[in-house]
């Protein structure tokens, strides 16, 4: 086992002159720190709705706060003045400068269904080396001249997707209404799944691409091919889709002017009420990230998509009873449509239909308002009313003849998905800017006051400390002897299951302090909403770990303004990947500062590289099989990295050993993991970690950092 020195006051005469002490307070440690570990539970509150509801309402306070601060435009003036902020905002948030051109897309044609009123044309291109979307082209019957082209976009329909009898009957309709209707599998459903797990490549977030940005940047693709083809006048283009096809929908027609006419259908929302309605529901666990956009609601409600898509003609479909859409929100976005719309002088390009008949998806209603729409806007027939839909046969989704890729071949995305990520990773080449922290992992709070009353004849005492307005996290102080030093400890599984780990008590022995916290999402503050904390936290373009890491060093702060640790060294100690990763951005917080408290820090099963995250081989694998069908779309098939620890953008700033090095102090870390969360040898660690961080790998609890510690107050 190699240990590389840290400090020259760790020798071996200390060791051995602390040997005997230890050895003989061992009996009386056994039985004074049941004693103790007692102590410290009976300070526990434990962790109740109350103080799940406190970490929660934080968040939702400060998207609210956010949200309110936008300045929706009025008049055409003003979106003319905003649009190109807006949209470059937007581009950014998507990861869309992060991915290729959309082209070339090889496309070549498969199949041929002659339906007699119209073709469908079964179409193969590719989007990134090695994924290949297959796609459908609905064609009328002996067309002469170039007809309006549209885009439908499947929303998370994971099993039939684009062959969903809904979605046919719409493309069929409108290909004997006169149009040319391109639709296609998103990743990760119908002949491209099933799979869930690509609609979450989290780990494209490291390279500043987002779920919704694989999203737009197909949907590009699409624009691309459809405009490709002689049938197509490439001036009347209009898209649809429902669900994320409808979320979809917005973003492409609100960045890209191609898109003539936009019907997006029951993907509407006011994004404070539809983040409060997901609160309950776990944001469905973040099973998909579509919506997840980085920083999107600090510039951009639903109203600044209307902004961007106007004065282009728009018609908003709702459900009148839908979850995840609420209708009171979709009326809201509706009547700010139309005053803006108004205001430009075409108040007859803004439409709003309401179905009280179904709920979320693509029914016939909802079908015949958008007929209408694009017959208006793109055809130059009717008054943009709903157009009845005779009826109208489909074939079963799973049809053989409608497969694109042969039969009992799906394709998933996901191998060319993380193929592509990892051509960014060997790309990029980190600027290290100390300056772009803060854009990467969020602002930092606004501390409030707070005068810390510490109890000198209570060895044992509970601490409340307020670390933001209206949130406070809980900890413990245990003093020893003449406090030589301050031990500030941070558990996975809770402070309390510090106070019996080996370092703990060693450190208690040698008369240093012991301070247990409960960060957010932790202990007392854990929450199990963690797929809508994660959601709500990207989407304010924040790292939940990093708030974490400030509700330590708050704690820090205000235990070394008091007289008793101010002139103490300070170790901080983070227990488990959880507690690693917030010290990680602990150390981070403290390096913009030239006051840090830190004189080290101590890391136990931590991953060690933002880059593991990507390069997890046995995982990944894994995370690329494909479902049979919906009933086991949901397993789980890896042991995926928690998605709070994936910050937007950061590899091409910062990895965590940049981040370690960062305050310029001294550290340990042991039993490093990579991202199959296996060990990590000393000698590979060492080779990223450098020569100021001691690593120490393949060790019991019981045998490991004593020394680092303590001889900070040698």
């Amino acid at each position: 086992m190699r240990q590389r020195p840290v400090r020259r006051r760790i020798t071996s005469e200390i060791v051995i002159f602390l040997a005997p002490a230890v050895c003989f307070l061992t009996y009386a440690q056994d039985s004074a720190g049941a004693a103790l570990e007692g102590e410290v539970r009976a300070l526990q509150h434990g962790k109740t709705a109350v103080s799940e509801g406190v970490v929660l309402a934080n968040l939702e306070e400060r998207a609210a706060l956010v949200l309110s601060r936008i300045q929706h435009a009025t008049t055409p003036y003003q979106v003319e003045s905003s649009r190109e902020h807006l949209r470059a905002s937007l581009t950014r948030s998507l990861g869309l400068d992060n991915l290729p051109s959309p082209s070339p897309l090889k496309a070549h044609t498969v199949g041929l269904l002659d339906r007699n009123e119209y073709l469908i044309e079964k179409v193969i291109y590719q989007t990134l080396p090695g994924v290949f979307v297959p796609a459908h082209l609905y064609l009328p019957a002996d067309l002469e001249d170039p007809a309006p082209g549209v885009i439908l976009y499947p929303g998370h329909w994971l099993e039939d997707s684009k062959a969903r009898p809904d979605f046919q009957a719409f493309c069929i309709n409108m290909a004997k209404l006169g149009f040319v209707v391109l639709t296609f599998d998103p990743f990760g459903q119908g002949e491209r799944g099933i799979s869930w797990r690509d609609h979450r490549r989290t780990c494209s977030l490291l390279v500043g691409v987002a779920q919704q940005g694989f999203a737009a940047y197909e949907t590009q693709c699409a624009i691309e091919y459809l405009l490709s083809r002689p049938e197509v006048d490439s001036r009347r283009l209009g898209m649809t889709g429902a669900s994320g096809g409808g979320y979809n929908t917005w973003m492409t027609a609100a960045l890209d002017d191609r898109i003539k006419v936009a019907v997006p259908v029951v993907g509407t929302s006011e994004f404070l009420e539809q983040i409060r309605v997901c609160r309950p529901l776990d944001w469905y666990h973040a099973n998909d990230h579509c919506h997840f956009v980085p920083g999107l609601i600090r510039y951009c409600n639903n109203h600044e998509l209307v902004a961007m898509v106007a004065p282009k003609p728009l018609l908003i479909v709702a459900a009148r009873d839908d979850e995840s859409f609420p209708i009171r929100g979709v009326r809201l976005i509706s009547n700010y449509a139309k005053d803006l719309y108004r205001s430009f002088g075409v108040p007859e390009r803004s439409g709003f239909y309401e179905d009280a008949s179904a709920g979320h998806g693509y029914q016939i209603r909802k079908r015949e308002a958008a007929y209408g729409w694009f017959l208006r806007w793109l055809a130059g027939r009717g008054d943009g009313g709903p157009y009845s839909e005779p009826p109208t046969e489909t074939a079963p989704y799973d049809a053989p003849e409608l497969r694109c890729f042969p039969v009992g071949e799906n394709r998933g995305a996901g191998p060319g998905m993380v193929d592509y990520i990892k051509e960014c990773l060997r790309l990029i080449k980190p600027d290290r800017d100390k300056n772009r922290l803060t854009e990467i992992f969020g602002g930092f709070p606004e501390p409030p006051d707070f005068d810390l009353r510490l109890e000198e004849d209570r060895r044992v005492q509970r601490l409340e400390i307020p670390t933001e307005n209206h949130l406070s996290v809980p900890a413990y102080l245990v003093r020893s002897g003449d406090n030589a030093g301050l031990l500030v400890v941070v558990s996975d599984n809770g402070k309390e299951a510090a106070i019996s780990d080996p370092l703990v008590k060693k450190v208690l022995s040698l008369g240093w302090a012991v301070c247990g916290v409960d960060p957010r999402g932790v202990g007392e503050l854990r929450t199990d909403e963690m797929g809508w904390v994660f959601a709500v936290s990207l989407l304010l373009g924040e790292n939940f770990v990093w708030r974490q890491a400030w509700d330590i060093g708050r704690s820090i702060d205000v235990l070394t303004s008091t007289r008793t640790f101010g002139s103490r060294p300070v170790v901080v100690f983070g227990k488990g990947n959880q507690a690693s990763m917030a010290v990680s951005c602990l150390l981070a917080q403290y390096s913009c500062r030239s006051d840090s408290p830190l004189s080290g820090f101590v890391l136990r099963d931590a991953f060690i590289s933002y880059r593991h995250f990507v390069d997890r081989p046995i995982s990944m694998k894994r995370s690329f099989r494909l479902a049979s069908d919906l009933r086991t779309a949901g397993t789980r098939v890896d042991i995926e990295i928690p998605f709070e620890y994936f910050p937007f953008n950061v590899l091409r700033h910062f990895d965590l050993p940049d981040i370690f090095s960062l305050p310029g102090i001294e550290g340990v870390v042991i039993n490093p993991r990579d991202g199959d969360w296996n060990l990590i040898s000393e000698e590979r660690a060492g080779r990223l970690l450098g020569d100021k961080i001691q690593v120490i790998s393949g060790v019991p609890e019981a045998d490991s950092g004593f020394d680092f510690v303590t001889a900070f107050g040698g």
